[in-house]
C-alpha cells in the first residue's frame, strides 16, 4: 500500500505555547503523478500536563490530493481530528497516500514574542531504494 510516514519531533500545548500542524496531500502536480487519498492516523508519544498519559491514536478523514489536514493541539482541526489540549511529545503521523508532507509551527499563544517552524521528517526509505528505512515503505517513489 501507499504510505507516507511523518514524524514531528517537538509539539507542545503546555507552558502558554500551541503547536499548529499542517499535512498536505502533495500528489496533485503538474508532473503527471497518479492521485491518491487517504486518511492519516496521528499516533501520539509523551505526556499531557500533569502527567497523563499520551492521547490515543486519532484517524482523521480523507485528505485529498491538493487538500491539507490541519490543526492545532490545544484546538483541534478540520477532516475529524479532537484537540489534545495539556499534550507535549511527538507526534508520527501515517498517511495512506504517498507524497505527504508536513509543517508544525509553535509559538507562545497569539503568536506575540516567539515562534519556531520546521518540516515533518519523512521516516520512509530513501528515494532509490538502497537502504530499508524503519518503517519499509518509500513514500517519494513510483507506486508498483
Amino acid at each position: 500500500p501507499c504510505r507516507t510516514n511523518l514524524l514531528f519531533p517537538f509539539v507542545t500545548n503546555q507552558a502558554g505555547f500551541d503547536t499548529g500542524i499542517v499535512i498536505s496531500n502533495t500528489s496533485s502536480d503538474p508532473f503527471g503523478t497518479v492521485p491518491q487519498r487517504g486518511v492519516c492516523k496521528l499516533n501520539y508519544y509523551g505526556g499531557t500536563a500533569g502527567g497523563g498519559a499520551a492521547p490515543g491514536v486519532q484517524t482523521s478523514g480523507v485528505v485529498t490530493e491538493g487538500q491539507q489536514l490541519v490543526l492545532t493541539v490545544s484546538n483541534g482541526g478540520n477532516l475529524g481530528i479532537t484537540a489534545t489540549p495539556g499534550f507535549q511529545g511527538y507526534i508520527i503521523a501515517q498517511c495512506d497516500f504517498q507524497y505527504a508532507h508536513g509543517f508544525a509551527f509553535i509559538s507562545d499563544l497569539g503568536a506575540s514574542r516567539v515562534a519556531e517552524g520546521f518540516l515533518a521528517i519523512v521516516l520512509d526509505s530513501d528515494m532509490f531504494g538502497t537502504q530499508t528505512g524503519r518503517t519499509g515503505a518509500k513514500s517519494e517513489v513510483k507506486a508498483h
